[in-house]
């Protein structure tokens, strides 16, 4: 019995544990965008800009920087990000910490939607759901 309730727990935790929130908006990814090499080229170059000082260099993981932060930034060279959710990642990067939970947990995360276009988020989303995968996985890395 007891070994039971800790295998459930064990399976629920990193649900539990989980960094997306459950509530944010559906937004449907653009036919073909996953897939594109043009979009992952160009949020390869959008994220050396704008998102490597605190998210890491390809191959690097997080920035030593990023250790500062509390929460830190995330490392998307992690394979947990897989699974998230593209419509989430567009939130996030759109709505950066002004958004629940962040903003009461302490992020620092810009708010990019005044600055970016629609296209150029969903550019960065292709780039960051492509830095979790293995070189292998896709064939191909864009730096």
């Amino acid at each position: 019995m007891i070994k039971g309730l800790l295998y459930i727990v064990l399976l629920t935790l990193p649900v539990a544990c989980r960094e997306v929130p459950p509530d944010y908006p559906p937004r449907a990814v653009p036919a073909g965008l996953l897939d594109s090499h043009a979009a992952l080229n160009a949020g390869a170059r959008m994220f050396r800009r704008k998102c490597a000082s605190c998210h890491g260099h390809p191959s690097e993981g997080r920035s030593e920087r990023a250790d500062f932060f509390d929460p830190p930034a995330p490392d998307f060279s992690e394979p947990r990000y897989l699974a998230v959710d593209p419509a989430y990642l567009y939130w996030r990067i759109e709505h950066g910490k002004t958004i629940e939970p962040f903003r009461s947990r302490g992020s620092v995360m810009p708010t990019w939607g005044p600055h970016l276009s629609e296209t150029e988020i969903w550019n960065l989303v292709v780039y960051l759901l492509s830095r979790s995968r293995p070189s292998s996985a896709n064939g191909f890395r864009f730096y």
